[in-house]
């Protein structure tokens, strides 16, 4: 169902940070509502925290990140939401910035010490650690998540590159069974592009931690890709 959401149609943006008045202060859900909600389970917590244990089949977008861009542009208006935090305080800061977004629709919450079901993971590897593994394992996969330019100026080797605005669409083109590695410029996009494989029933996913940066900050193997060396000619 998540994925659905994404790929319907593309949100639209609220122009300026209007007054927010009369917005309605989500419930909390028990465990088996969250399980069962119908629409997208929104955690907003850090990317390490995400991966170390998380409700199912929710999507990592973090307060500490670009939150409200990449909810406004991955999620279309009017799609229920319910937001995965730490404490109250994430949530009402959640729901503020959605609204600012136009997505009035969060209906609920739950804290993560409260959730009782299974918690899913998501493994965390240094770039390091991923560039041996380019060297040594035959069969992976290793998704670039940034965008088209920056992944042309300059990537990790074996990398290959889809913009987390066409994940959502385009893992069709991955095998599901595959180990899956996913890369971005820091960490943030990559663990919510390893929340968006998840719902799309990828079986084993990997977030590289410190991202492209690190990789390049460590002297590790990068390619430019052909359309970067044309365009600097």
């Amino acid at each position: 169902e998540f994925l659905a959401y994404f790929w319907l149609c593309a949100a639209r943006y609220l122009e300026g940070s209007a007054p927010l008045t009369g917005l309605v202060k989500p419930r909390e859900l028990s465990t088996d509502e969250i399980a069962d909600f119908d629409g997208v389970v929104v955690d907003v917590r850090q990317n390490l925290e995400y991966g170390e244990k998380h409700v199912p089949n929710s999507v990592n977008i973090g307060l500490g990140g670009q939150f409200a861009s990449w909810a406004g542009t991955l999620i279309p208006i009017g799609t229920p939401i319910a937001i995965v935090a730490d404490n109250e305080t994430q949530v009402e800061e959640a729901v503020t910035r959605l609204a600012r977004v136009g997505h009035e629709t969060v209906a609920g919450f739950i804290l993560v010490h409260d959730y009782t079901g299974e918690m899913k993971q998501v493994g965390q590897v240094s770039v390091g650690e991923m560039s041996e593994l380019t060297k040594t394992e035959k069969y992976l996969q290793f998704i670039d998540v940034r965008r088209v330019a920056e992944h042309n100026a300059g990537h990790a080797v074996r990398s290959f590159n889809i913009p987390l605005d066409k994940l959502a669409v385009d893992f069709e083109k991955f095998d599901p069974q595959t180990p899956t590695y996913v890369i971005c410029q820091g960490g943030y996009r990559s663990s919510i592009g390893t929340s968006i494989l998840e719902n799309a029933g990828f079986k084993t996913i990997y977030n590289v931690t410190g991202g492209t940066a690190a990789w390049i900050d460590a002297g590790l193997e990068t390619e430019i890709s052909a359309a970067a060396c044309a365009n600097s000619k």
